[in-house]
Parts: C-alpha cells; sequence; structure tokens
C-alpha cells in the first residue's frame, strides 16, 4: 500500500467501493448524507455523484478522462507513474522527451476537474512514483465491483455459489470502455473481463446442469450471446434445447443466429452449428399433411412491395432464378446499392449507430420503391443487393433513380448513395458505379 503518513489509507471494499480520506475523514452524518461517486465502464463512460450525473465529455481531454478511470481502477494501491505514461503515451512520438512532465501536467489537470466537478473531498495523490486517487466519499466502479463479486462466486462451493454467480454474471452489461476501444490497456483490460465472465458463464452452467436443471443452464448461455453473440453461446443454447427435445426452439437459435452472423458480418456460422441442424432436422420429422394444408402454410402472408431476405437464402434463390432464366430467357440483373458518408469525428459508437439507423430507412425505401417479384438482401453493413428480374440496364437504371429520389425525401438522412449493376447471367466482374448518387443531386 501507498498511503500517506498520518491518515488512514484507501481501501476498496467488497462491494467494489474505494473508500478513505483526502483530508480529516468525515463526520458521520455527512458520510450517511452523501451517495458518493458511481462510475460506468462497461459500455459507454459515465459518472453520477451524489445521485447527479457528471458531464465527463464537455471540455476535457481524453487522456485526462483516461488516467482518471486507471487510476479508479487501481484502486488504493495506486498505479505506477511508468506504467501510466506507457499507457498513455505508449513509445511512440507522443511520448515526447519528458513524459513525467507530461503526465504530472494531467494529473494536475484531473486534479482541478475534480474541484469542478464539485468533488470535495477527492485529490490525486503522489508518493514513491505512484498516483492514486484519494476520496473521503464511497466510490463503486461498475468493473471492479464484476470482478469482486465473479472472483468472490468462483471461488465458492456448495448450495450459495449458483446465486453469487448469478449476481456477478448480471453485473457485466458490455464491451469495457467502448469509447477507447482503440487503446492497448483498453483492449488487454477488455479482454481480461471478457475471459473472467466466460468462466462465470461456464461455470454457472455447469452448477444448472448438474442440478438437473436444462432450462436455467439455457436461459445461462442465451443471455451471454445476448451480450457476446460471436462467442458461440448459441451452440450450448442449442444443446441445452436438444437435451430437452425442445427441436423446434433449437431450430429457431439457429435461424436468429445465422440471420445475426449474415447481417453483421456477413458470414455464416461455423460448421458445428450446422452439426447441431442435422440433429434437429434427424429429429423433427413432420406429421403426415394433404397437399392444400402445405401450400396453405407457404404462401404466408402477401405483401407489397420488394422483398427482404438473409444472404443464405438470397444465394439459394439466385440459383434458382438463374436456372430459370437460362431456360426462359428472362433477363435477371444484381444491383448492389451503397450508402457512404463522409468521416467525421464520431465515436466508433456513434458511427454505428449512424449507420444501422441509415440503413434501416434505406431498407424501407427499397420496400416501398421495388416491385413485389424483386427482392434482395443485406450484402454488408453499408450496402443491400438486389435482384430485378424482366428488366434491363437501362431500366435498372431508372428504377436506381426512383429509389435516390425516394429515398431523399425521407426525414433524416445523411449521406450518399451510389450503386453498381451488371447481369446475373454474364458472369462479369462488375464495372464500378454506373450512377453516383453523391453527383450533385
Amino acid at each position: 500500500m501507498h498511503g500517506r503518513r498520518g491518515r488512514p489509507e484507501s481501501v476498496v471494499t467488497t462491494e467494489g467501493r474505494i473508500t478513505g480520506t483526502a483530508g480529516d475523514m468525515p463526520r458521520k452524518e455527512d458520510s450517511m448524507a452523501r451517495e458518493g461517486l458511481q462510475v460506468h465502464m462497461f459500455s459507454a463512460y459515465s459518472m453520477e455523484f451524489d445521485g447527479e450525473p457528471v458531464n465527463i465529455m464537455r471540455g476535457i481531454s481524453t487522456k485526462v478522462l483516461q488516467v482518471f478511470a486507471m487510476l479508479l481502477l487501481a484502486g488504493s494501491k495506486g498505479a505506477a507513474k511508468g506504467e501510466l505514461i506507457s499507457h498513455v503515451y505508449g513509445q511512440g512520438p507522443d511520448r515526447g522527451a519528458d513524459p513525467n512532465r507530461k503526465l504530472n501536467n494531467l494529473l494536475y489537470r484531473l486534479k482541478k476537474q475534480l474541484a469542478d466537478w464539485g468533488m470535495e473531498g477527492a485529490t490525486i495523490s503522489l508518493e514513491g512514483g505512484f498516483a492514486r486517487f484519494d476520496a473521503d466519499f464511497p466510490v463503486e466502479v461498475d468493473a471492479l465491483t464484476f470482478e469482486q463479486k465473479a472472483e468472490e462466486a468462483l471461488s465458492q462451493t456448495g448450495s450459495g455459489q449458483a446465486e453469487l454467480l448469478e449476481d456477478a454474471m448480471q453485473r457485466y452489461t458490455g464491451e469495457f470502455l467502448e469509447e477507447y476501444c482503440t487503446e492497448l490497456w483498453v483492449i488487454q483490460k477488455d479482454q481480461e473481463l471478457k475471459r473472467l465472465y466466460a468462466r462465470v458463464v461456464e461455470k454457472l452452467a455447469e452448477v444448472c446442469r448438474n442440478e438437473g436443471n436444462l432450462m436455467k443452464a439455457r436461459e445461462v448461455y442465451h443471455n451471454a450471446a445476448l451480450v457476446f453473440p460471436f462467442d458461440s453461446w448459441q451452440l450450448y443454447e442449442m444443446d441445452c434445447l436438444i437435451d430437452m427435445k425442445d427441436y423446434s426452439g433449437a431450430y429457431t437459435v439457429y435461424q436468429d443466429t445465422e440471420r445475426i452472423y449474415d447481417e453483421e458480418l456477413g458470414i455464416m456460422p461455423s460448421e458445428e452449428y450446422r452439426s447441431r441442424l442435422e440433429i434437429i432436422e434427424r429429429n423433427s420429422l413432420r406429421p403426415v399433411r394433404r397437399l392444400s394444408d402445405i401450400i396453405d402454410s407457404l404462401r404466408g402472408e402477401p405483401k407489397e412491395g420488394a422483398y427482404y431476405c438473409y444472404y443464405p437464402d438470397f444465394l439459394d434463390s439466385c440459383q434458382i432464378l438463374s436456372r430459370i432464366a437460362e431456360r426462359t430467357g428472362q433477363s435477371l440483373y444484381l444491383l448492389l446499392c451503397t450508402w457512404s458518408v463522409r468521416e467525421g469525428t464520431r465515436t466508433r459508437l456513434e458511427k454505428r449507430k449512424l449507420e444501422e439507423q441509415q440503413m434501416a430507412i434505406l431498407k424501407d425505401t427499397i420496400i416501398s420503391v421495388f416491385r413485389k417479384g424483386d427482392f434482395f438482401t443485406k450484402y454488408s453493413r453499408c450496402q443491400y443487393l438486389l435482384i430485378l428480374s424482366g428488366t434491363g440496364r437501362e431500366n435498372g437504371a431508372r428504377a436506381f433513380d426512383r429509389l435516390y429520389r425516394a429515398w431523399k425525401k425521407r426525414d433524416g438522412i445523411v449521406g450518399d448513395l451510389s450503386y453498381s449493376m451488371d447481369s446475373l447471367l454474364s458472369f462479369r466482374e462488375p464495372e464500378g458505379n454506373l450512377h453516383d448518387g453523391s453527383g450533385g443531386r
């Protein structure tokens, strides 16, 4: 511990709180009246002090905020200045000739910022090559709380372990400090927390299975998949459902996973998912039915406009339509519609939200503009791929013009559209953008 002489040192309690002093200990009545500082590092970085939100993004250097996060995570032991310098400045040109002086300046600015935030009783102390955040009020950091709860739950045995594990699991709510996801120290801490979360999930599901509670184990995997949809938790959720002989539920999980992989990554799930699908199909023979009943179930609800489908289904449809077109001589064109926006100062999270919003607007516009016989899919995070039957290149260009004009009338649009088009039957490389929506419309 690196504490100042003559005053109680800060300690990290089992509730993830940092308590201690920056001067005299507060009176009992004052301590009871103060809620202290709550810090959220999962997903968006935010804080509340004595129940009121703290505006930590206005006029504050990101380096100051990162240093504050490091000191909060270090707790009462503090953080070595050399480690802080390495995390903030690295080994590149940003390090400068005197990184220690630059760090001291950051710490001074942080100390001043604490006063600007109204955090009376908080300060930054320096001693023996360590920097530490001291406060005479409670401080709770969600990442620290999760770590403590998780380690405590994993070390326990017996009937109460499941409850402790579930409590720890619920405290993990997203990626660590998303705003700084490109910083090496954030990446390392994020991976450390993810590994701990995975251990909690695996242990909790194991306990549930050992108790014969497959439904609860399935719920554990399902909740983990909501947080990390690409970490294969759905595989184990499907296993639970298969063991419960709920093949319909397992197939629904497979379909949802296929959709997420397609829309977010543009790929298919791993072969392990296909092996589960084979098990589901072997155990899901349909009852004997009349042809008229089958036709009714296949028709579905009639809808106007272009038909949206997921990429794997789109590929199958292209194969079928290509064979039909080759036999009938019908034209068949692919149209690739691309949304783009100029790079700005948005964070990664802001860019992703904007992208999702704009692609949703474009999807609705495509459905309303194109014909009932046309269908399309989301090819990438900023592109839709359409197949147009019975049309030529010139008509396809006109179709895009209609789409562009309709899209420009929508509320809330940002950016621009461009397109490329080629015959599905020619098997030629695309010729590039035949029309660029950025051309001063």
